[in-house]
């Protein structure tokens, strides 16, 4: 009986940790990571370059939140083109670039849904 327990809780503990999804998305739902994504994209489709910079800071600081914790699970790759894309972004924020600020925006939000398809 303590073998079987033991047992299944290993292949849980493997299954959970395997399972970037639901880690990703817990904490998502905890830092508003997403929602601020696209508050950002919207902010950008409207021209709204003060609320596209606010939100901006907001979506960086949920994902300085995140990152030591997904580090573990998501390929290090998607964390540094999330990263890189932010610093672009941003700089296109400042210089009110609307068609490369979608781009980036899109590309961030792209990379966040697939981190974790790998």
């Amino acid at each position: 009986m303590k073998k079987g327990v033991l047992l299944f809780s290993l292949v849980s503990l493997m299954f959970v940790l395997s399972s970037c999804t639901l880690f990703r998305s817990h904490l998502d739902n905890i830092t508003n990571f997403s929602v601020y994504l696209h508050a950002t994209e919207v902010n950008i489709r409207d021209a709204d370059w003060s609320a596209a910079k606010q939100n901006l800071a907001k979506s960086m600081n949920a994902w300085r939140v995140m990152k030591p914790y997904l580090q573990i699970d998501i390929d290090h790759d998607y964390v540094n083109d999330i990263e890189a894309d932010f610093i672009k972004l941003k700089a296109n924020l400042e210089t009110r670039q609307k068609p490369n600020s979608l781009e980036y925006i899109l590309l961030i939000q792209h990379n966040w849904k697939n981190a974790g398809a790998m």
